[in-house]
């Protein structure tokens, strides 16, 4: 019993409750405070998250040699393949159903929004190497020792450097990150609960930001129902293993902060931790399905709402192929994915500066339930690869002892 009380997921749920039920009874000056560890603490983790993407990646490659690069390729290609599944189903799902619930012009989305919470400090830790090209780098590095011979000695070196930079970050993540996670998480919630932004976004965007969520969540489901093989029970019992990450990911609305846990959810889901350190690293900037699916519903309300007329399916596949491109530059942090999609909308669905400045407010306001998605998304993914690429490229990947 004790073990359950002071288990992850129960830490973050009593954070995230905590947080919500003090932000109101807190000063700016408190809040602030928690804000800024939150703050420095996610410095830290983007500072390291290259050189653990890369990590992460080139080990799993070393490991498992003859089938890495045909299975990144294979990751690549479903990650494109999934993120226009999603885009397009999101799409679908605004032409039957938006038209239903009475959407009409609606000036008080023009009101913006300011929060008086703002970091005390920052530690403007310097950014070495970008995400994206550290996940390059790592591919590059993992096909080039590919083709030297096993007693090569710089192929040696470098497999027990990056062996000890693996271990030196395990402890970081297990010793020192997941221990003041919810502390972490705490000081996030609590500027949301402070801001009172959860309220407002019911208030003035309520019944798109229900649908969007129903959307999300079905969706997601679905994808656990999928890499279970169509098995009910299983695919509750993945749901329930990967729930820190979900609440990881909410409470953080950054896929890059929850990674960690991510990691460790989606490993004891596969029961493969190679396959997993290769998908779960790749995915998180740039395999974004609650993203997917919320900003495309997002857009297509606000288009009605601003008496401009519904993209044709040609129109929306040309912005979807943009779409899924300009995804590749992101970063899975707060905010980070409508920022690179704003020029998009801009040239393919002729967004004006204030439909951009609405839907970046009702990004932001919403994003904790879009990264949760996110996040639970990444890790049916990971399921449903481990599957496909059994079948399609032959591999030894593990399946769940219980599929």
């Amino acid at each position: 019993m004790l073990a359950k009380l002071t288990s992850l997921p129960v830490q973050l749920a009593a954070s995230i409750l905590a947080a919500f039920l003090l932000g109101s009874h807190l000063d700016a000056s408190q809040v602030v405070l928690f804000y800024t560890g939150s703050s420095c603490f996610i410095e830290t983790l983007l500072f390291i998250l290259p050189v653990m993407v890369f990590s992460f990646i080139f080990s799993s490659m070393a490991t498992n040699q003859s089938q890495s690069l045909k299975l990144i390729l294979f990751i690549f290609c479903a990650i494109l393949i999934s993120n226009l599944i999603a885009l397009f189903a999101a799409y679908s799902f605004s032409l039957l159903v938006l038209p239903t619930i009475g959407i009409s012009y609606a000036p008080e989305l023009f009101a913006k929004f300011s929060s008086p919470i703002k970091p005390l400090f920052k530690l403007n830790l310097p950014n070495l190497l970008s995400t994206d090209k550290a996940m390059l780098l790592a591919v590059a590095a993992g096909v080039v020792m590919n083709f030297l011979p096993r007693d090569n000695r710089v192929k040696k070196a470098i497999f027990s450097s990056v062996s000890h930079l693996s271990r030196v970050i395990g402890f970081f993540l297990h010793r020192i990150f997941i221990p003041l996670l919810p502390l972490y998480v705490f000081g996030f919630c609590l500027k949301l609960s402070y801001d009172q932004a959860l309220p407002h976004l019911f208030q003035s965007y309520g019944k798109v930001f229900l649908l969007s969520m129903l959307l999300a969540v079905s969706y997601v489901l679905m994808l656990f129902f999928l890499g279970a093989g169509g098995r009910v029970r299983l695919a509750l019992e993945h749901i329930r293993k990967m729930a820190p990450a979900g609440l990881t990911g909410f409470s953080t609305m950054s896929s890059a902060a929850t990674m960690p846990v991510t990691l460790k959810c989606t490993q004891e889901v596969t029961q493969d931790r190679q396959l997993t350190d290769l998908i779960i690293p790749t995915t998180s900037n740039i395999h974004m399905l609650g993203d997917d699916l919320t900003i495309v519903v997002a857009a297509m309300a606000l288009l009605t709402m601003f008496g401009m007329p519904t993209p044709d399916l040609m129109t929306f596949s040309i912005f979807a192929g943009a779409f899924c491109i300009a995804k590749l530059s992101c970063v899975g942090i707060p905010g980070a994915s409508v920022l690179v999609v704003l020029p998009v909308l801009k040239n393919y669905l002729d967004f004006s500066p204030e439909m951009v400045t609405v839907l970046t407010t009702i990004y932001i306001l919403q994003d904790c339930f879009g990264t949760c998605a996110n996040v639970m998304g990444n890790g049916a993914f990971a399921l449903i690869v481990q599957r496909l690429s059994k079948f399609t490229l032959g591999s030894r990947v593990a399946v769940s002892p219980d599929a």
